[in-house]
């Protein structure tokens, strides 16, 4: 079974902190057009990232 292969680089101030390889298989992209593969594949990276990227804060009293 053949799958489109997505290369990611996340990098936080210009220094590379995680890269990975995100797949799709093809038979899911079935008859779709060029801007709908655009747009799954934005949705992979944006599912990916919401699982890498945490962000935690707090107000500090003084």
């Amino acid at each position: 079974m053949s799958e489109l292969r997505i290369s990611i680089q996340l990098a936080v101030a210009g220094d590379m902190v995680k890269q990975d390889v995100l797949e799709i298989a093809e038979h899911k992209l079935g008859e779709m057009t060029e801007e709908e593969i655009e747009s799954a594949i934005e949705i992979k990276i944006r599912t990916w990232v919401d699982r890498m990227i945490q962000v935690e804060w707090e107000v500090i009293e003084e």
